[in-house]
């Protein structure tokens, strides 16, 4: 069983994807802010992170930044969570070290499947247009 670490400020986004991937048999640990999913993921090692990418205070996008410069985070697989798939956007997520960019939106089966691509092979994928 893979663990999951989701890191998102709203609730509904928390409750809902930890709804889904627990449904499809992933142990799902969730954190409310940036710092927070920092410290998570130091301490429990998840197989993978999903990180929103707007969230107050530390973004997505510095989260997976401290991760990758971390030691003891930098082998852990980031999935970066989006409202919408801006080129710009994409990019800073891949230039600190994300496996893949998602939209929120996106079908629920095609994100499982990401997230296994990403799970099973060394960088993952660059995208996904949802």
């Amino acid at each position: 069983m893979s663990r999951v670490l989701f890191v998102d400020d709203q609730p509904f986004f928390l409750t809902y994807y930890q709804n889904i991937l627990t449904a499809k048999g992933f142990q799902v640990l969730t954190a409310s802010s940036g710092e927070e999913g920092l410290k998570e993921a130091a301490k429990v090692q998840p197989d993978l992170i999903i990180l929103d990418m707007e969230m107050p205070g530390l973004d997505g996008i510095e989260v997976c930044s401290m991760l990758k410069a971390n030691e003891t985070t930098q082998h852990i697989p980031i999935v970066i969570l989006t409202a919408t798939l801006d080129p710009k956007l994409n990019e800073k997520a891949f230039r600190a070290g994300a496996e893949a960019t998602v939209l929120k939106s996106m079908n629920t089966d095609r994100l499982l499947n990401l997230l296994h691509v990403v799970l099973t092979t060394e960088r993952g994928v660059p995208n996904e247009e949802g």
